[in-house]
């Protein structure tokens, strides 16, 4: 029964997205009818600017930071956890509240990582984020990031490793058409390096 409202308080606090919450109240139109459609970070900080984007960005993560708060005090274990981050990535993927059309995860994925095992969470990322770098693409790294967390997990407690890759299957699923273009060479190239160098002003040929 733990488990099961576990992914309860998960899925319900998923369904709140920071982008559609901007949408409505700030900006007046529906991300999912703007840029790519995705209403996530990403999306929301390309078309109204990087400051939106990071208060969406923040957004996820609060939500995230609160479920598992809630889960840990009133249904405390790890394997709890791990269904309380299964539910938080249906709600955030597939929310009811918005027609079950919802974002990729990423964020909700990386900080329930963080909080569920900080040393390995910190580690996956950072491999995520160096192929982020070196393939100049942001559609394989999170999904590396989260098969290899998931594999990690999978040594230390069998049932949360299998949760784990239900969730990375999921984004897999919400990465579909990124994944197609990728293999087809299609895929969007984003520089990071290039960015942060042009942000803290170095010259950048």
């Amino acid at each position: 029964m733990a488990r099961l409202w576990s992914i309860l308080i998960g899925y319900a606090l998923g369904n709140l997205l920071g982008a559609m919450l901007l949408g409505r109240f700030v900006f007046h139109q529906d991300p999912t009818k703007v840029g790519s459609g995705n209403p996530g970070t990403a999306n929301i900080g390309a078309v109204f600017g990087k400051k939106w984007g990071i208060i969406t960005c923040l957004g996820d993560f609060l939500k995230t930071a609160v479920a598992m708060l809630l889960v840990a005090n009133f249904f405390p274990g790890r394997v709890n956890l791990a269904y309380a981050g299964l539910g938080l990535i249906l709600g955030h993927c597939f929310p009811i509240l918005n027609k079950f059309k919802g974002g990729k995860g990423v964020a909700v994925a990386g900080l329930f990582a963080l909080i569920y095992d900080f040393p390995a969470g910190i580690v996956t990322l950072l491999i995520a984020l160096v192929l982020m770098i070196i393939m100049k693409n942001l559609t394989m790294p999170p999904l590396i990031f989260i098969f290899l967390f998931a594999c990690y997990e999978m040594t230390k407690i069998s049932e949360v490793g299998i949760i784990l890759l239900v969730i990375g299957l999921i984004m897999v699923f919400k990465f579909r058409h990124d994944l197609r273009d990728f293999f087809a060479g299609k895929g969007k190239k984003v520089d990071v390096l290039y960015s942060i160098k042009k942000k803290l002003g170095i010259k950048v040929q």
